[in-house]
């Protein structure tokens, strides 16, 4: 290839990003977390607990997209795999990944194929510090450890290869890739990572990792987003990326990443230091658009969800995400209790999208999903941060 068809390629490409990125500054992405249906297995299944995969039992999915959609959201954030549960990822006798299973492939595709149906757009999470809990043998399965995936140069190349790069070409291959939002390549990556930050300012912009998990450094987290990025840019170069960092107090830590948009998470643990009232400019993050990617949708301690919405909105974010439409943090309630505390706070998402004429999803109540007012109940309290999973066997 000469010379001036690669710089023309390399500025098409970059052209692609940069009205991408621009579309993020024009418009305010609002909408929620799904986060998953089957946590692990939603892209791939777990045959032995009999989770099923997107394409192999799409209705349900259809079901809850649709219900999403017809309250108003219109970007959903969408995990693939928090960890390695499922069949479609398989190991080699030296622990390298072998060729990703079609069903996971097919699974992405179908899962693109509904968003798009559904009128919204999805941000596809690829992976999250949950993964990096160490390698086990649990309720009959093999839950495989990204630790050792990611500081070997020989298992992440095969990572790369045979797993990140064969659902990343697929999905840019997709009819429906117009219904692709963005990559968030990895779910608060900091839990995972020890030592020092190194782009931090203070002392508490390091990192202390959770101590149930096998951490790494800043450099090997770097690399693996990076490799992975990389990936994404080959592969899908006009769709935006992003990280989804755990707290504001440790965005400097990618910002030598190509990434095109922050992405932070607020709880009351963050509230208290960085509350949600600054916009990007006086948190000193006003060089790239921001979307709040995770805030509880029943509150923080020191506002209400419309109230949160309103100031992000009117600050200059590029859009909220609430966590989320499962409920996956409340796993001592019922489903029925469950969906009274759906109904109120999508009630709040349909009025306030609506107030600002935000897409061009119809939110008016749809009687199929949303027979009207919510029982009254006692509000979720806030959170500092989703739990971890309930694992239900054989649902």
């Amino acid at each position: 290839m000469s010379k001036l068809s690669v710089a023309a390629l390399f500025m098409t490409l970059t052209l692609c990003t940069a009205v991408h990125t621009a579309e993020l500054k024009e418009s305010f992405s609002f909408g929620l977390n799904y986060a998953w249906r089957s946590y692990a297995g939603d892209f791939g299944g777990i045959g032995p607990w009999a989770k099923q995969g997107v394409a192999a039992d799409p209705a349900p999915f259809e079901e809850e997209l649709n219900d999403m959609a017809a309250n108003g959201v219109e970007v959903i954030r969408w995990w693939i795999w928090p960890e390695f549960w499922t069949d479609a990822i398989t190991f080699d006798a030296n622990g390298s990944p072998n060729p990703i299973g079609q069903q996971a492939i097919d699974d992405a595709l179908k899962a693109l194929e509904l968003v798009d149906q559904s009128g919204m757009r999805v941000m596809f999470c690829v992976f999250s510090f949950d993964g990096f809990r160490p390698t086990r043998e649990k309720f009959g399965i093999t839950m495989t450890g990204l630790h050792d995936l990611v500081v070997d140069d020989t298992k992440r190349a095969a990572l790369m290869t045979n797993v990140v790069r064969p659902l990343i070409a697929a999905l840019g291959d997709s009819p429906h890739i117009d219904a692709l939002h963005s990559w968030d390549v990895i779910n608060e990556p900091e839990w995972a990572m020890k030592g020092e930050n190194k782009y931090g300012k203070n002392p508490w912009n390091d990192f202390d990792a959770n101590p149930e998990l096998e951490a790494i450094t800043h450099d090997q987290m770097e690399v693996f987003v990076g490799d992975t990025i990389a990936i994404m840019r080959q592969e899908t170069p006009d769709i935006p990326v992003t990280i989804g960092s755990a707290a504001v107090k440790w965005l400097d830590a990618w910002r030598e990443t190509d990434i095109d948009f922050y992405q932070p998470h607020i709880y009351d643990w963050v509230n208290d230091s960085w509350p949600y009232t600054m916009s990007p400019e006086e948190l000193g993050f006003g060089d790239k658009p921001m979307i709040m990617g995770e805030y509880p949708a029943e509150g923080l301690e020191a506002a209400d969800h419309t109230t949160m919405l309103e100031s992000w909105y009117s600050n200059g974010y590029a859009g909220a995400l609430a966590w989320d439409y499962r409920i996956t943090h409340a796993p001592t309630e019922t489903e029925d209790e469950k969906a009274v505390h759906r109904k109120q706070y999508l009630k709040e998402m349909r009025e306030f999208a609506a107030s600002k004429k935000i897409g061009g999803t119809d939110t008016t109540p749809n009687s199929a999903t949303d027979p009207g007012e919510p029982a009254a109940a006692t509000p979720l309290p806030p959170l500092s941060k989703p739990s971890a999973p309930v694992i239900e066997l054989g649902k």
